[in-house]
């Protein structure tokens, strides 16, 4: 973490007598009690949110060493005059959604007041899928499918390529751990316009040929019949079992966020263990609590298990006075991480281990399927799975984001959260920023998405069937 600028102290100071009483009144239950979000904020409020975002992530976020060419202080000056200018409430949270994409951290966020983007934001009846950082269309108005064939992609926007669009138009506002993800964001995002206004798109078919298009954002509150192309998609429910023949038992963990999770693989425990041969799906699982992940993997698991570590920002005040001499002074050498703002107290016990259930575990081939939509204390099961020789991972690298945030109300009704924990495996390898990477790699293609086949887990039944030689 980067220490503050002098001049960038004096400026906050001189910002902070401009709007005490502004500051006194944003209480952790600001938000709360915004019925209505008003149109606009004044100076004062405006300067607050954004001060107050920029103090807080310079103390917490446990990141900043991934994003060595962001000059933090720099851009908080520099976004003082963008925030002022804004002339109603959606723009100013879409400038701080701005500032905050700089992070490039996907548990690091702004979040809109309740009901902000009705206002502001329509999308076309077309849903899209990012395939090679291309959008891949997969559903689509009845109407006009005649029009717009399943399938086909998108090559430009308004006139402009496809890709240059997304960079300059949608990309700088998404708050992203990993390119993966963050492409795949631009593309749910990349329709999104002004309600009612219209969009002019050219698309490439799936015979190729190229067509231009105008479709109007009015989808936002219609009841649609869509035709798509079907996409491999959680039940809705927390947990899933079902058997893909007699040896093989394929359970979904949707969730961590849960206690029904747990309740519910226990309850069907006796079942699961029948299997020769087990596939986990975890590709729509985003999260939760990571005791959850490891109840259930200590069934599963022979051996005790080591789960990540992490480290979070330490401050100290005396230490960070102290290490500003330590050039001058060899006794205060030990204090110089303080003084950088560059000292971490760390946590997670390699000693302290998850007790496996060696008792009542359940030892076959396994094999769990992941994708971008992995996340958070899904990875944190990836990372207790790491040294299970009987588990195999398929599909596409995970998000890469976790981490503890820290949560604070905004001006107007948002809020905001800063990652403040940096995870790792045991060993320290990264996985934040990066994504738990396959062991079996399945890329997402274009033709893939369009065949509307799930290939991650066709490749996972066709490993695991030749293991057990079926």
């Amino acid at each position: 973490m980067r220490h503050l600028g002098f001049r960038t102290y004096i400026m906050l100071k001189k910002i902070i007598l401009a709007f005490s009483i502004v500051a006194a009144s944003a209480s952790t239950t600001y938000a709360d009690s915004i019925d209505v979000v008003p149109d606009n904020l004044s100076d004062e409020e405006k300067l607050y949110g954004l001060s107050l975002f920029w103090k807080e992530v310079s103390y917490n976020f446990a990141f900043f060493d991934q994003v060595p060419d962001l000059d933090f202080d720099a851009k908080y000056r520099e976004f003082i005059p963008r925030v002022l200018a804004t002339e109603n409430s959606y723009e100013y949270y879409r400038e701080l959604s701005r500032f905050n994409a700089l992070l490039e951290d996907g548990h690091t966020n702004v979040y809109f007041p309740k009901d902000m983007s009705a206002k502001y934001v329509g999308w076309p009846p077309i849903r899209l899928k990012e395939a090679d950082q291309q959008p891949v269309i997969i559903g689509v108005e009845r109407s006009l499918a005649p029009e717009i064939p399943l399938g086909s992609t998108i090559v430009t926007v308004d006139g402009q390529g496809v890709q240059e669009y997304m960079k300059e138009q949608v990309i700088p506002y998404i708050a992203s751990s990993t390119k993966h993800v963050l492409w795949g964001i631009a593309v749910r995002d990349l329709l999104d316009g002004v309600p009612g206004s219209k969009v002019e798109l050219t698309i490439e078919t799936p015979k190729g040929e190229i067509k231009k298009v105008q479709v109007e954002r009015d989808a936002r509150g219609r009841k649609i019949d869509y035709t798509s192309i079907a996409q491999p998609q959680s039940n809705g429910e927390p947990f899933e079992l079902k058997w893909l023949d007699d040896d093989i038992a394929y359970v979904a963990l949707n969730t961590f966020g849960k206690q029904a999770v747990v309740e519910q693989f226990k309850s069907h425990y006796e079942d699961i263990a029948k299997s020769k041969g087990l596939i986990i799906d975890l590709r729509f699982n985003g999260g939760g609590n990571t005791s959850h992940a490891g109840e259930i993997i200590s069934y599963l698991a022979d051996r005790d298990l080591q789960g990540s570590v992490w480290k979070t920002p330490k401050h100290i005040a005396a230490y960070k006075a102290w290490g500003a001499f330590a050039d001058q002074f060899e006794e205060m050498e030990k204090y110089r991480p303080y003084g950088e703002g560059n000292a971490w107290e760390v946590g997670g016990d390699p000693s302290e281990k998850l007790k496996a259930k060696l008792d009542n575990n359940h030892i076959v081939p396994t094999y769990v399927l992941i994708g971008r939509n992995t996340a958070s204390a899904a990875e944190d099961f990836l990372i207790y799975a790491d040294s299970l020789e009987h588990f195999t991972i398929v599909g596409e690298p995970t998000n890469g984001s976790t981490g503890q945030p820290v949560f604070f109300d905004l001006p107007g009704g948002g809020s905001f959260r800063v990652c403040t924990k940096r995870d790792t495996y045991p060993d320290g390898r990264e996985f934040v920023g990066y994504g738990v990477k396959p062991d079996i790699l399945v890329e997402r293609t274009v033709d893939g998405v369009r065949s509307g086949t799930d290939i991650v887990l066709s490749r996972a039944v066709s490993e695991l069937k030749a293991k057990l030689n079926l």
